[in-house]
């Protein structure tokens, strides 16, 4: 019998019968998926809410014009399908000392410095593709220990909040609110009620962490708090050696610091660690074994256990460096305290690491200094969301574009998807995510990324952020096609011209290094990359391959230097009409021409050669074989390649559109389109590793986002409003359940496995994800309020549905507020504009806003009409 227990104190807990009851809901979802149907019809709206909410909601937040401008994830469950993990980080611009921190909503996780595999500060082990699991020694530990009373037998015990499968019944009032650049985690125990919030400041390499006790007994109590956390500074890159005899923990009692070395000289990426509080500890230890006691059968660590650290430092120690603090500490009834810890990165030499640690003691363990940065992070996000948002009929779409996308971008350009080598096209894209909100970083980032281009026009696979440390070489053909893009992006939204001349070296295959002696302009950068492209040219004159290209699994096919890649050739001539536009800005006649001449060619070869009667090939072996054909076993069809003719104006230029059209949808399943169909097996091993990939994981037929997203753009492109935003949200987290995709619903999977996997529909690989910036520019080209060089076209391609709706955008230093009246249900097409009363000349359908009419103008409003040709009313 379910053991009864208040809804509102025991939410985290289900009773048995609430548990088979939802079960069965998310069995019969599942058993749509297995049926081609979506979830949504076979499930009612008020089950299908039941299952979205059952482990976390949102709490949104609105401004007083109605945008949705912040937002919540309130998990409200220990046991999720999986841990939520929230990455928090610093919001500065540098291009060095990101300092990040990720949590669930027990306290596993770790932190690192400028990424995650070369960059541990706190334990971290998972050197997965997205390496952010949590191991069982990447976790920081809050303990409680109540002294007996008098008469008392022995102390109690307890973890402050819960922990997955240890007693979770036992506590009150769980709650982990996830929100921008914060962790909160609150629980109750034993008549004690405990708050902890955890935040990365805008600027400082730290987390700061805020613990609040309060006694809701009517008596005084005598508790001693335990925190622990094991050190991950192992020097990169890794080698063999060992390094508990490379690490050291000092004390730096006056400070109540305890700071954690690694003596490795050999280490590209120093780091060293330390954990402050605002207050003297009792007790201590930096060796992992005097503090556990060692053993495995232990349900808490010995010094827990006996009440009392032994002041170990860790000088060699068998289990590592930890850092681990004992306050012994007095509550009355009724009474609160408020305790405060700093953990982060600071100087290895102890002279110039006291004067660090003493100047964040004076800024953040002042009275409000706590309060102060967190006020400054919070403005920081007020300012980068407001810079575009968005007011549509769509809730979730509101929240996705405005904030979440946002939230993720940022955290995946910071970190370059956490790798220990930063991948050149990986940064390109990336940036161009963040240029409508956060441009000062791809200011500092695009021209640090241009230089590891080599002279050529090519560029290498992977770049090492840190002196010495080694590159990836391998020659990905497409890394430099995505320059063009990116920088045109920016200046296009920021005005900043003069980057295109800023000068940056090229980088030398054979010493290794940036050769700073041969510089060229980020334009001439641009122009090289695109030339290069062109006159690395094969069989029917499209591009070779080289190592791969986006699809970097089918890594046998440009193998001896002769296949060529369909796809490939099919981004140079996007990349090349990207280009063209900057060539026309700067009056270069000739590059114009070249252009030209690139467009034309490439556009010819492509149609000529690698159309297969239906639909796009994606590639050529160097034999001819063609990859991605109706003739192949398998891969008979790719997503990409088919997907880019259709905005790049390859396929409208043989009047192919409607004919791709209809190949890509025999992709299509409830869950989005896959990469490629069939599943590639062992019997496909000519074409690369691709192979070796189970059916339905990764590039292998699964959905993969970064795909989805472009597809969804094409239809954008296209005029398709009503498809495109079905593209869209097909692979948002509230279009399947958090059962099923197992993943935190505010943010997006790398890729969910596809139909020929068991496990269909699942999402291994949140918090990073290479389809942010391609589902921003999507939303942006439907939403429709386009920033160009001179001017915001306004040209929006939305859902028939949307009868009104909002953007507002920062341009050239005016909040431009555009409001969209659509009585007509049409997806595309604007007969009439004005703004601040005046109107505003229309081009084929579209609004002109010339950026010298918002000139001295803070604000500006702009009113824009949608209907049929003629139509204005």
């Amino acid at each position: 019998m379910d053991r009864a227990r208040p809804a509102s104190r025991k939410r985290h807990c289900e009773t048995q019968r609430e548990q088979a009851a939802l079960d069965s809901l998310v069995s019969r979802a599942e058993q749509a998926l297995r049926e081609g149907k979506a979830v949504a019809e076979v499930l009612s709206g008020a089950e299908l809410e039941s299952l979205r909410s059952r482990y976390s909601r949102f709490d949104d937040e609105r401004d007083e014009e109605g945008y949705l401008v912040g937002s919540r994830l309130l998990v409200a469950k220990v046991a999720t399908p999986r841990p939520y993990l929230h990455l928090i980080g610093n919001n500065h611009s540098r291009e060095h000392g990101v300092y990040s921190s990720f949590w669930d909503q027990s306290g596993a996780g770790f932190s690192c410095l400028d990424t995650v595999l070369a960059g541990p500060v706190t334990s971290h082990k998972d050197t997965s593709y997205v390496p952010t699991v949590p191991r069982s020694t990447d976790h920081r530990h809050f303990y409680l220990r109540e002294e007996p009373g008098p008469g008392g037998d022995a102390a109690d015990i307890w973890h402050v909040f819960p922990q997955r499968g240890r007693e979770e019944e036992e506590y009150d009032n769980f709650l982990c609110e996830q929100g921008l650049g914060t962790v909160r985690l609150s629980a109750g125990r034993n008549r004690v009620e405990a708050g902890l919030l955890v935040y990365v400041p805008v600027d400082d390499p730290l987390e700061v962490w805020r613990i609040t006790l309060t006694n809701r007994a009517e008596y005084s109590r005598r508790l001693k708090l335990f925190l622990w956390l094991n050190w991950g500074l192992e020097s990169y890159p890794s080698y063999y050696f060992d390094p508990r005899v490379v690490g050291q923990g000092r004390r730096y009692e006056e400070l109540n610091a305890l700071v954690a070395l690694n003596r490795d000289q050999n280490n590209k990426h120093p780091r060293t660690g330390f954990l402050m509080s605002s207050e003297p500890f009792d007790g201590f230890d930096m060796s992992g074994e005097d503090f556990t006691g060692g053993g495995y059968a232990r349900i808490y660590p010995r010094a827990v256990e006996q009440g009392r650290c032994r002041g170990s430092l860790g000088v060699q120690p068998y289990q590592g460096l930890i850092a681990a603090m004992q306050l012994n500490l007095e509550l009355g009834a009724s009474q609160t305290r408020t305790l405060d810890f700093l953990l982060g990165v600071t100087d290895p030499d102890e002279t110039k690491g006291r004067v660090h640690l003493e100047g964040l003691r004076r800024v953040y363990f002042r009275e409000g200094g706590v309060e102060e940065a967190l006020a400054e992070l919070k403005r920081s996000w007020g300012r980068m969301i407001g810079r575009h948002l968005v007011k549509t009929p769509d809730a979730e779409i509101d929240g996705f574009f405005n904030v979440w996308s946002k939230y993720q971008a940022k955290n995946t350009a910071r970190l370059t998807r956490a790798l220990d080598k930063v991948g050149y096209r990986d940064v390109l894209q990336d940036l161009m995510g963040i240029n409508s909100f956060n441009p000062g970083y791809t200011a500092v980032m695009l021209p640090a990324t241009m230089h590891y281009q080599l002279a050529d026009g090519r560029a290498i696979r992977q770049f090492a952020k840190y002196k010495d440390a080694p590159h990836d070489l391998r020659m990905y053909m497409d890394s430099s096609s995505w320059i063009a893009d990116t920088l045109v992006d920016y200046v296009k939204e920021t005005g900043d011209e003069s980057i295109l001349d800023r000068e940056e070296g090229f980088f030398d295959q054979e010493t290794g290094r940036v050769d700073e002696q041969n510089k060229a302009s980020l334009y001439e950068h641009t122009l090289r990359s695109l030339k290069g492209l062109y006159q690395h040219r094969g069989l029917h004159g499209l591009c070779k391959i080289g190592h791969g290209d986006w699809n970097d699994s089918l890594d046998s096919v440009g193998k001896g230097g002769d296949g060529v890649s369909v796809w490939l050739s099919m981004a140079l001539v996007y990349a090349a009409y990207k280009f063209r536009e900057l060539t026309l800005r700067r009056k270069d006649l000739e590059s114009t021409q070249l252009m030209d001449l690139v467009i034309g060619e490439m556009t010819g070869n492509i149609n000529e050669h690698a159309w297969d009667g239906g639909h796009y090939v994606y590639a050529f072996m160097p034999d001819g074989t063609p990859v991605g054909s109706s003739l192949n076993p398998e891969g008979k069809i790719h997503l990409n390649v088919n997907t880019w003719s259709l905005f790049n104006g390859v396929a409208e230029k043989a009047g192919r559109v409607d004919q791709v059209l209809e190949a890509v949808a025999g992709l299509e399943t409830p869950l989005g389109y896959l990469l490629l169909s069939p599943a590639y097996t062992v019997r496909s091993k000519q074409v690369g590793r691709i192979a070796d990939i189970i059916p339905g994981q990764f590039e292998n037929a699964s959905i993969y986002s970064h795909g989805q997203a472009f597809a969804a753009y094409a239809m954008a492109v296209l005029g398709k409003g009503d498809k495109a935003l079905l593209d869209v949200k097909k692979i948002l987290p509230s279009h399947t359940l958090p059962d099923i995709s197992t993943g935190p619903p505010n943010q997006l999977s790398n890729y969910t496995v596809g139909v020929e996997h068991e496990q269909f529909g699942r999402n291994f690989y949140n918090n990073f994800c290479g389809a942010l910036a391609w589902m921003r520019k999507t939303l942006d080209r439907m939403c429709g309020v386009l920033a160009n060089f001179d001017s915001l076209v306004i040209d929006p391609c939305i859902p028939s549905c949307w009868k009104s709706f909002e953007v507002i955008k920062v341009f050239r230093g005016s909040r431009v507020k555009v409001r969209f009246d659509n009585p007509h249900g049409v997806c595309r097409g604007v007969v009439a504009a004005t703004a601040e009363g005046q109107p505003l000349l229309l081009e084929q359908e579209k609004a002109v806003l010339p950026a010298e009419f918002l000139s001295g103008r803070p604000q500006v409003a702009v009113d824009i009409l949608l209907g049929r040709p003629g139509s204005r009313s």
